[in-house]
């Protein structure tokens, strides 16, 4: 993942291009130079020149992140949402995620 500046792994990247890839074909501008016409093609080489802004939020940010996300979508799931700013990610292996699956009912 060295080529992505910032991505940590190829899960998050495959989540945060189908976000931006979204935002493209909705008719958000290209941040970069290139001739493919394939949103995925363009949102994978926007990430790899660093042109989009992104950040993965602690648990008690995400929370208050999901939140208000949730309200601001009207159902759209919040797992990753990317804005014109950039691209905000919620780290799903969060402590309280860990503890809603320990305290469920078998």
């Amino acid at each position: 993942m060295d080529r992505f500046k910032g991505v940590d792994s190829k899960f998050r990247l495959v989540i945060l291009a189908a976000r931006r890839s979204k935002q493209l074909i909705a008719g958000s501008k290209k941040r970069v130079e290139i001739k493919a016409e394939n949103p995925l093609t363009v949102a994978l080489e926007e990430f790899r020149q660093g042109k989009i802004d992104f950040e993965i939020l602690k648990e008690e940010e995400s929370l208050l992140k999901l939140n208000e996300l949730n309200e601001a979508s009207e159902g759209e799931p919040a797992a990753a949402v990317a804005s014109e700013e950039g691209v905000t990610e919620t780290d799903e292996n969060s402590e309280t995620a860990k503890e809603e699956k320990d305290t469920e009912p078998l």
